[in-house]
């Protein structure tokens, strides 16, 4: 074969390569924040965001159908500004919202949209933004304040849309999702940053959340008193990642 039908091929094979990459790349410090439904006060949120923001982190806000009916839309305008926010019914292409971030934060997720993720009932807008996140093995993290242990699940005044099922944090933390309690989220965007290091506030972790951390990480940072599996233990060891228990 001569010279020149060798570059030929070359710059044939270039071109198609080059025509498979997605037209989305992930941008660099892109943070993709989907709101649910929230009884609570937001503003430790908005703080959180504020610091992600200096920190240099560009922001775009996806509101659920049912957020934007308890949420006062008009405050979170002000706070992140009118460009920054879209309503779920308003996207056109989900993939590449996701394919353009570099990691998903679920800052007040409800009950009921981390009940249908651990189902894996894909069913909205949001959930498939989630799903769609973890399939793609972006870093999902979710903050949550409260769960609900199975010892309180019958007691009636916990029953709220902020009030979270441990089994179902388990659940998702096995799918890959990160947990970690609200004054973390800056501070837990930011490591992400760095690749290696990532938080937890799962109340047990098992060898499915070690299995499902990104091939990068190096370190997993945990609360006291959460429960490490012996299991989990054995796969940290075998990726080589440190297992750092944080009071």
């Amino acid at each position: 074969m001569k010279p020149e039908q060798i570059d030929q091929i070359e710059r044939i094979v270039k071109d198609i390569l080059q025509s498979r990459i997605p037209e989305f790349q992930p941008t660099p410090k892109s943070l993709l924040v989907i709101l649910g439904a929230t009884q609570k006060p937001l503003d430790t949120i908005f703080q959180q965001l504020t610091k992600c923001r200096q920190d240099g982190w560009r922001i775009q806000v996806i509101l659920s159908e049912l957020a934007t009916k308890v949420i006062d839309i008009n405050s979170l305008e002000i706070q992140l500004g009118e460009d920054k926010i879209i309503r779920e019914e308003d996207l056109t292409d989900i993939p590449s919202v996701v394919e353009s971030s570099s990691v998903v934060l679920l800052p007040a997720i409800s009950y009921p949209m981390v009940g249908k993720l651990a189902l894996r009932l894909v069913d909205t807008p949001s959930t498939y933004l989630v799903y769609h996140a973890l399939c793609q093995g972006k870093q999902v993290v979710a903050s949550t304040n409260d769960l609900i242990t199975r010892k309180h699940y019958f007691e009636k005044e916990i029953q709220t849309l902020d009030k979270i099922d441990e089994e179902h944090v388990n659940t998702l933390s096995g799918f890959g999702v990160i947990w970690v309690t609200e004054d973390m989220i800056s501070e837990t965007i930011r490591d992400a940053d760095m690749s290696y290091k990532v938080f937890t506030q799962s109340p047990i972790i098992s060898a499915s959340l070690i299995d499902n951390l990104a091939l990068n990480v190096r370190e997993l940072v945990y609360r006291y008193p959460t429960i490490v599996t012996p299991l989990a233990r054995d796969y940290a060891k075998k990726r080589g990642i440190d297992l750092v228990s944080k009071q």
